[in-house]
């Protein structure tokens, strides 16, 4: 079984993305979509999907103690072969009962203790990957307990795989979900979305790079990108804040973001306006045939809850341009809404991979 972990109420739309050939799809708990059977080829990254949890079982237990010596049985065969450095991640489910994420944490407690007492090397080779120091690749074996119920528990221990278009299958964060810290200087919550999609690239724009804002007003991406010390065209017909306007690295074109272009390539399109999914394809598509930025990342956004099969364009897209790419992804993140995050980058820009 490999399981994926999403925002609740888009396990349809998760589904969907799963679905083919004999796979046999189910949902376990809220934001929890499991398939058993069918091909694996450890390259599965669902828009839908923020964390997987490969060759997962389901392990039961009517106690704390219980459920931990199952989980151990389980996750011996993988502790006991594994040379390098190990992490575990405990959660509940998306909308869990009172007490169930608590007693997911006890149970990794007990999990711990038991690893410790009887594979003290092993134990000795935890690490905690929320430390951006800390390596994240295929030397290190990521372990996942996900509570479904008080009794039950998805276990998976496995490294994180390469995608072909960069990054991993597997995130570093809990749940897949990428730490923001609460800023109150960006004149709107949408800069949230911004810092979600450059913790996932491992990249963000940074002193002396210029970025081209599409959308700009009110002016929460942009916001975010001079705290980094980059300079940023903003470009929308409405106004940004006055405070960022009158920023010296920021400059506010007045047009239309649809149709602007730079006069030469810049490293940064951020883009997060409101339109028809086509039309932020569109966006995407010139600004990265035409070479006008080395980074991108741009909102798609949707009207209910059906549509989403117009991404489908985006993965021969990146095909014709995979020589000069070393990231592209697409996600819905933790602070995306009904819409999805592309982000992209260049081989003239390298960085560490997500």
């Amino acid at each position: 079984m490999r399981a994926f972990l999403c925002t609740p109420g888009w396990e349809p739309a998760l589904a969907h993305e799963l679905a083919r050939g004999n796979r046999v799809v189910s949902q376990l708990a809220p934001g929890v979509v499991a398939i058993d059977g069918g091909e694996h080829d450890g390259h599965d990254d669902p828009v839908f999907s923020r964390q997987a949890l490969p060759a997962a079982s389901l392990v039961e237990g009517a106690s704390v103690r219980e459920l931990a010596e199952n989980i151990f049985a389980t996750l011996d065969g993988a502790l006991d072969g594994w040379p390098g450095p190990l992490s575990l991640h405990a959660l509940a489910h998306a909308q869990p009962p009172p007490g169930l994420a608590s007693r997911a944490e006890l149970c990794a407690r007990e999990v711990l203790g038991l690893v410790e007492s009887r594979r003290r090397r092993t134990f000795r080779r935890l690490r905690e990957l929320q430390n951006e120091a800390t390596p994240f690749d295929q030397t290190c074996l990521l372990i996942q307990l996900l509570a479904l119920e008080r009794e039950r528990f998805v276990v998976s221990a496995a490294p994180p795989r390469p995608l072909p278009l960069g990054g991993f299958d597997l995130a570093r964060w809990p749940g897949g979900d990428a730490p923001v810290a609460t800023d109150r200087a960006p004149p709107s919550r949408a800069y949230q979305k911004l810092e979600e999609a450059l913790a996932w690239m491992g990249r963000a724009p940074r002193a002396g790079e210029l970025c081209v804002d599409l959308g700009a007003a009110p002016g929460g991406w942009t916001a975010i990108a001079i705290a980094r010390g980059a300079r940023v065209l903003a470009v929308d017909r409405a106004p940004i804040a006055p405070a960022l306007a009158r920023h010296p690295r920021v400059t506010m074109t007045v047009g239309n973001a649809f149709t602007y272009a730079p006069p030469a390539p810049v490293d940064w399109l951020l883009c997060d306006v409101v339109c028809e999914p086509p039309r932020s394809l569109a966006i995407i598509e010139t600004w990265l045939t035409r070479k006008l930025c080395r980074n991108l990342v741009v909102t798609v956004k949707f009207k209910g809850r059906d549509g989403y099969d117009v991404l489908g364009a985006l993965p021969p897209l990146f095909a014709r341009l995979r020589p000069t790419l070393t990231f592209a992804r697409v996600k819905q993140l933790r602070h995306n809404k009904n819409e999805v995050t592309v982000m992209v980058r260049n081989a003239d820009a390298p960085a560490k991979m997500r």
